[in-house]
Parts: structure tokens; C-alpha cells; sequence
């Protein structure tokens, strides 16, 4: 049954003879006679080919395998063949370094601009934007927000109820401001976590657009020890004394 099962695990798997038999460092030919019952195989080929789709070796060469069994469904709740489904993905578009001057006058202007995607399977693109993060003004100890990151954000309105104290991305004439939102009689306020950004006060009416931040996608994985970090978290400690005082 081994050439029979390793022509339906590539059939499944949506590999050509030539890709299987280069995951494997097989010919093409070779694997073709295998399939083909022309040739048997080594033992320690049965043995990568069986480890690699976790199935059991014995299963393998002896029982033919069904499409459920390769998909690892449990065929005693499923009987019909089954395929694997494929995931729509969708682009997120990305404001990345140098963009901004460009992105805010499309904005102004309500017009288009071609912008890289990010596609990520788990979050819609829908209403979505994502921003790579350019300087250290939200690093500190309540959210450790760094050069490099990525945030996706959901385009909402100042209309729109948002919680004091919420992650906004605003976009006025001249700037993006990745900060923390706060509303007095009908102002804004827009706090940075770390001391050397002064907090800035806006109307309603400067805004072009605003979004909530959703998601953080770190360009590195945290680490205590890091120089880095210690100073973002001392500095950013140092600035909500500073406020508090």
C-alpha cells in the first residue's frame, strides 16, 4: 500500500512528485516507481516519510489511508471525503517609515495611495490600519511600545464614544500621533507615556481621522535585561511622577 498512500498524501497535500520527492531527498523518478508499486522503498525513507505526516509506519505500508485519516479528522463523526478548506486572507494596509507626509495628504484629500499590506489570518482587514511605530513616546511602564512595532488599529470617529485613557492613533495636519486620549470641554488631549513628549491639546475639528489601537506586533521579543527596556521603563516611571507631582 506504500505507493498507493504516498500518491494520496501528496494529492491531499497539493505536492507535485517533484516536491515530495525533494522534502525527501528522493529523485522524481524514484518516488514515480514507488507509486507506481515498480520499486520498494528503504526503510529509513518509510520511516522520514511516516514521522513527517505522523502517521504510523505500519499504517503506512500495509492499510490504505484515507483522506480523513491524512486530514486527521475522527471518522467515526465524519464519512464524506474531505479537503482542506483554504483561508481567505485579506491585506491590512501599513503606513510604514516615510509614508506619513503622503498618507496625510490622501487623507486631507480623500484620496488613494498604494500602501504595503500585512496579512495576518486571524484579524479582518476590514476598517483596519497598521502603523510601524517611529519613535519612543508611548514606551514606559504602563505599555512598552517601541520603535519597529507595528500596531493595527480600527478607523472609528471623534463622534464615537472612546474611554479616557484609550490607545488612539490621531492623524491632523502635519502629524500622526500615536498616544493615550483624554476629553476636556471639548478638547482633546493627547498624552505620551514618556517625558520628553509634551502632552498636546487639540480641537475636535483638527482631526482628519482617528483609530483605536487594537493589536501590537513587537519587531523584537521582550527582554527584561535589555538596556533598552530598563531605560524606557525608568523614563516612562519618571514621567508619571513627574505628572503626579
Amino acid at each position: 500500500m506504500f505507493g498507493k498512500n504516498i500518491k494520496k498524501i501528496r494529492s491531499v497535500h497539493g505536492l507535485s512528485q517533484l516536491q515530495f520527492a525533494e522534502m525527501f531527498d528522493l529523485k522524481r523518478a524514484t518516488l514515480g516507481a514507488y507509486e507506481e508499486g515498480r520499486s520498494n522503498p528503504k526503510m529509513d525513507t518509510v520511516i522520514k516519510i511516516a514521522n513527517h505526516f505522523s502517521i504510523d509506519i505500519e499504517d503506512l505500508l500495509t492499510k490504505e489511508l484515507t483522506v480523513n485519516r491524512l486530514l486527521k479528522f475522527n471518522e467515526t463523526i465524519t464519512t464524506s471525503p474531505a479537503v482542506p478548506k483554504k483561508v481567505k486572507t485579506e491585506g491590512i494596509p501599513c503606513v510604514m517609515e516615510g509614508m506619513k507626509s503622503d498618507y496625510l495628504s490622501a487623507l486631507a484629500n480623500d484620496t488613494e495611495i498604494n500602501l504595503p499590506v500585512l496579512t495576518i489570518p486571524t484579524i479582518s482587514s476590514e476598517n483596519k490600519t497598521a502603523f510601524v511605530l517611529l519613535d519612543n513616546s508611548m514606551s514606559g511602564i504602563s505599555g512598552l511600545f517601541l520603535p519597529k512595532d507595528i500596531i493595527v488599529c480600527e478607523k472609528t470617529a471623534v463622534t464615537n464614544p472612546i474611554t479616557d485613557g484609550s490607545l488612539v492613533v490621531v492623524a491632523v495636519k502635519e502629524d500622526l500621533l500615536f498616544r493615550k486620549i483624554y476629553f476636556n470641554n471639548g478638547k482633546i488631549s493627547l498624552k505620551a507615556n514618556h517625558s520628553e513628549f509634551k502632552d498636546i491639546e487639540i480641537n475636535t475639528s483638527d482631526v482628519i481621522a482617528i483609530w483605536n489601537v487594537l493589536h501590537i506586533f513587537q519587531h523584537t521579543l521582550p527582554q527584561e535585561n535589555t538596556l533598552e527596556q530598563r531605560v524606557a521603563i525608568l523614563e516612562g516611571a519618571l514621567a508619571l511622577l513627574n505628572k503626579n507631582s
